[in-house]
């Protein structure tokens, strides 16, 4: 690899020079070669400063690796993954069965667009007949405006979980929006971490009162200001985001658990430094050593480089070093982690020394995925078409289970938000209600995942809730249908995303018998649905 970048920055500097070297005509015919002036200065390599410039110079390393062009016809379907996975689990375990129609679809679209499916959506998508119809259905969503929304606020939500950087000093919603407009392009992961993790923004002393000094209203700078510009932040966050392993103890001790050494942390962290970057002595605080960027698999850069350069070369290693297997792998993994409600080990939790489920198959999805040029909707259709993710929801106890059926998960605070103005309309009350009741960790494990009494107690008696609910769009619609049947089917479709059961016809047919105010029978109905477990659940 390291060989790879050298090449690469020769041909930067190549290109860089030919300005100098080529005279013009009639100045090179007066004046014979020989007779050239030798004091002429080194051609320097390009600042690197705009994302045009760090493009070109990234995909010129991802062309250079014979093994992406070696493995660039391989193919792995949701077929194969299946027929590996059940290998490896065991075929003599009771896997979960396929899940209908109706949970499918809403499966779906709480996965991709972030929000249930209309009535509508569901009964056409329950009446056709055709074989085709769940890939075409994955492949109609993932061209949509909401998929890129509803991936970009995932991302943009783990980077800001864990940020340290003053708000008013950072702008979430431009590194949304930004990740939303590469998300609807179709940009490969690659590209879009290289921009993030290459990102250097400077600031503007000018505008020291305004709101955008450091240049925040600039998309992927956000990544880098979430963590104040801070070399040691920037490289465990980097390490945990966009490799899966935590590092960050090594910052003042050897890894505890891992083989990750301090030298390791720092030489990382100095990739990341405007200047010089110095390891502080742990003996004493007035000694430090200089530390020289190297990344985590021992290469570094072959010649000096300037502060933009090193961020581009970090990036470079990160993205494209044949043996740094953690990139993709950790990008397969957390996608996995998110649809099926468990990954091949625990969000940023891998290192060299820790255990990973069934790796032979996330190491294939990775490899083909890189072969794939980092493209996310390959993942998402290999994961969405297997059995693995179509699976029945059931509690999973050991992990000799995992991958058997799809784990219970609940839904995150943008999917609850979606759910619930969908049924009370825009309420900008509510809405921030949501945010603050059901926020959640994105990297934390489904298992570790717990309701709170606070979220039970705002869908219960939420009085703005409740208001909404009671003189809704909805309630007065069901209040209009004659049919006790028409009405029971139109609540749950609209609530619920699917028809109500037999046992569940039998208990609503009832409450509306025995109920003599229709208004209040309903409003009953509505309630209990709003609060069952199944509301709040992707099932």
């Amino acid at each position: 690899m390291a060989r790879l970048l050298t090449l690469c920055l020769c041909a930067m500097i190549t290109l860089a020079s030919t300005p100098v070297e080529a005279q013009n005509k009639k100045g090179a015919k007066r004046r014979p070669v020989a007779k050239k002036k030798t004091d002429a200065k080194t051609p320097k390599l390009p600042p690197l400063k705009t994302p045009a410039d760090k493009q070109k110079f990234l995909a010129a390393i991802r062309d250079s690796m014979p093994v992406r062009r070696a493995g660039s016809n391989l193919r792995y379907t949701s077929s194969d993954l299946d027929r590996s996975l059940e290998y490896r689990v065991g075929r003599d375990r009771s896997f979960a069965r396929l899940i209908d129609d109706e949970r499918f679809v809403r499966r779906v679209h709480f996965d991709l667009v972030g929000r249930p499916p209309l009535a509508k959506e569901v009964r056409d998508f329950v009446a056709d007949d055709t074989s085709s119809k769940r890939p075409r259905l994955i492949d109609r969503l993932l061209t949509t405006d909401a998929y890129a929304r509803k991936w970009a606020r995932y991302w943009k939500n783990v980077i800001f979980f864990e940020a340290t950087a003053n708000r008013n000093r950072t702008n979430p919603k431009a590194l949304e929006d930004w990740l939303a407009a590469e998300f609807k392009k179709g940009t490969s992961w690659d590209a879009i971490v290289a921009e993030l993790v290459s990102a250097m923004p400077i600031r503007d002393k000018k505008k020291k009162d305004q709101k955008d000094d450091w240049s925040q209203k600039t998309g992927p700078n956000n990544f880098v200001l979430a963590f104040e510009n801070k070399p040691p932040l920037l490289a465990a966050q980097t390490a945990r985001l966009f490799m899966g392993i935590s590092i960050q103890c090594a910052e003042c001790h050897d890894h505890p658990f891992d083989s990750w050494k301090r030298e390791q942390f720092h030489e990382l962290a100095a990739f990341f430094s405007r200047g010089k970057y110095y390891m502080p002595s742990l003996e004493a605080s007035s000694k430090k050593t200089e530390m020289t960027p190297k990344f985590l698999l021992g290469e570094q850069p072959p010649i000096t480089l300037t502060t933009h350069q090193r961020r581009v070369a970090i990036a470079a290693y990160l993205v494209y070093n044949q043996d740094n297997y953690w990139f993709a792998r950790s990008f397969v993994n957390r996608i996995w982690n998110e649809l099926i409600g468990d990954g091949f080990y625990a969000v940023d939790s891998l290192g060299p020394d820790q255990e990973c489920l069934h790796p032979s198959v996330v190491n294939r999805i990775a490899a083909v995925f890189r072969y794939r040029k980092f493209d996310p909707k390959w993942v998402f259709r290999l994961l969405m078409n297997s059995r693995a993710y179509q699976r029945d929801i059931q509690t999973i106890d050991r992990d000799e289970e995992l991958f058997t059926a799809v784990r219970p998960i609940r839904l995150n605070s943008d999917q609850v938000k979606a759910s619930v103005l969908r049924l009370t309309g825009a309420d900008r009350g509510i809405s921030q209600a949501v945010d603050r009741e059901f926020r959640q960790d994105p990297s934390v494990p489904q298992r570790d995942l717990e309701g709170t009494i606070q979220q039970a107690l705002f869908l219960m008696n939420n009085p703005a809730l409740q208001n909404k609910l009671k003189t809704g769009k909805l309630t007065k619609r069901l209040l209009t249908i004659k049919q006790p049947r028409l009405l029971l089917t139109q609540l749950y479709l609209a609530v619920l995303a699917r028809r109500p059961t037999d046992s569940e016809f039998t208990r609503g047919l009832k409450h509306l018998r025995d109920v003599t105010n229709r208004t209040e029978a309903v409003e009953d109905l509505l309630w209990v649905l709003v609060n069952s477990t199944e509301f709040l659940t992707k099932r």
